[in-house]
């Protein structure tokens, strides 16, 4: 067994809720808060943040691999280095 801020976590302890916030904040620190009450608002006991930069996860270029070439994705035509832009946490929160 062991303990998170409090919580046992081990076999005979209730599971252990960590929702993930990915992206889905649409960079708004507002929304991202609104997020993790919605969280804990349901039960879970962490929330998961992905702290990345888009230049720590892919290259600012257009070169095939690097923008979405599928016709019928919603994000055909757009760069994987303006998409991940998009959906990083910024640092600062």
């Amino acid at each position: 067994m062991i303990r998170i801020a409090g919580r046992e976590i081990g076999p005979n302890a209730r599971p252990y809720l960590i929702a993930e916030m990915s992206g889905n904040h649409n960079q708004s620190l507002e929304r991202a808060l609104a997020i993790v009450d919605a969280a804990a608002d349901a039960g879970a006991d962490a929330i998961k943040l992905q702290t990345y930069t888009a230049d720590t996860m892919t290259l600012d270029i257009r070169a095939p691999g690097f923008v979405i070439d599928n016709p019928q994705s919603p994000w055909a035509g757009r760069q994987l280095h303006a998409l991940y832009a998009e959906a990083s946490t910024p640092w600062e929160w």
